[in-house]
């Protein structure tokens, strides 16, 4: 089953409601699609995406230069196209290589499932028909206040979801200790409250402010301090209680090692179109799993759905506010979380069905953003 073309179309589009977390005000999420048609007549889908920067070049990097590497080969060799891709970009370090190597890699897994006849999470080992999800908000606007975060509260339990994700980091952490205990106050007895710092602390503020937050019964704190830094993780990991997350800014297994090698981590969110794709994304899980401890990736809820319905280890599955396939507009068919559950497609191939024309209403060109870019980084 050789790989006859390669196609590549990108869109660009704000999140359906406002992003700003502590670090970032996000004022586009760039997302590119992959058409990989097959000799056998299948057609496989791949994703990928970034928030404000570099989309363009991710879409060159795949039209330019990855898309040719792969043509001819066979589409069940997915271990022989991942290294071919990955041994001639691996020059540009790490990040728009990988990001742009999801995309091809996806929809090589999209084909192989349907060539098989099986759902995506069926053919990754069917650990499960569903998992639990929790909900992720990206609003820390100056302008939102505490009862404005209680109402959004009021309506994510409604939806049946009893784990909610909120972001912290305000300049005065009294602030963000209030917004805790007001959110957990409201979810009740066996809600479960995790925050998000995007990477706001310097190294010694995560132990202060740290020890501020332990004892108050979080599920987690995600990403404390710079993603580069393991030791300030495993510092802050041997000195609070309260478990640790991170993996959204790795791009590598190497890198999630280094943090379990370090006992710096404790729920790992590798995110499936950062890491390269689904090939790596496995060996990152299983590799988790061996080290005992569970997965729960970051964002691309209609993808991260089926990868964890495959392995052993899946921990939640988040469900970003704003940010869906589905809130963007941009599926025929949608994907929804029902009850604080996420149900995977039974469709052959990880069941995601574009709408193209949606796709191409919004599409990112270098004209479009060339010289229009202002940054939303904090």
């Amino acid at each position: 089953m050789k790989i006859n073309s390669i196609t590549v179309k990108g869109c660009r589009l704000p999140p359906s409601t406002p992003w700003e977390d502590a670090t970032n005000k996000v004022q586009g999420l760039e997302l590119i699609f992959v058409e990989l048609r097959t000799s056998s007549g299948l057609t496989g889908t791949g994703i990928s995406y970034t928030v404000d920067i570099g989309g363009t070049a991710i879409q060159a990097l795949i039209e330019d230069y990855l898309a040719n590497l792969v043509v001819g080969m066979d589409a069940l060799d997915y271990e022989r196209i991942w290294a071919r891709m990955h041994r001639q970009s691996r020059r540009l370090g790490l990040g728009v290589n990988s990001m742009a190597m999801a995309a091809i890699d996806i929809a090589v897994w999209d084909v192989i499932a349907q060539h098989h006849g099986l759902p995506l999470h069926k053919l990754l080992g069917g650990a499960r028909d569903r998992v639990p999800a929790y909900v992720s908000e990206i609003n820390l606007s100056s302008a939102d206040t505490v009862a404005d975060l209680l109402r959004r509260v009021d309506d994510y339990k409604a939806r049946g979801f009893n784990t909610v994700k909120i972001k912290i980091g305000r300049d005065d952490i009294e602030e963000d200790i209030e917004r805790i205990r007001r959110v957990q106050e409201r979810l009740g007895r066996g809600g479960r409250l995790l925050v998000d710092l995007n990477q706001k602390w310097s190294a010694s503020e995560a132990l202060v402010n740290g020890a501020r937050l332990d004892g108050l019964g979080l599920g987690w704190i995600e990403e404390p301090t710079l993603y580069q830094d393991v030791e300030a993780h495993a510092a802050l990991k041997r000195a609070i209680r309260t478990p640790i997350a991170l993996g959204e800014s790795l791009y590598s297994k190497q890198q999630v090692l280094q943090y379990l090698r370090a006992e710096a981590v404790d729920y790992v969110q590798a995110d499936v179109a950062f890491v390269g794709g689904i090939t790596e994304w496995l060996k990152i899980a299983h590799m988790a799993n061996a080290f005992g401890k569970p997965v729960a990736p970051h964002y691309m809820m209609e993808l991260s759905l089926p990868l964890l319905c495959g392995v052993q280890n899946a921990f939640m599955l988040e469900d970003v506010v704003g940010g869906s396939l589905t809130e963007l507009g941009l599926l025929q068919e949608p994907i929804r979380v029902e009850d604080g559950m996420g149900v995977p497609s039974e469709r052959p191939g990880h069941g995601i069905v574009l709408n193209w024309d949606a796709v191409q209403a919004h599409a990112l060109t270098p004209e479009r953003v060339r010289g229009s870019f202002s940054g939303g980084s904090k």
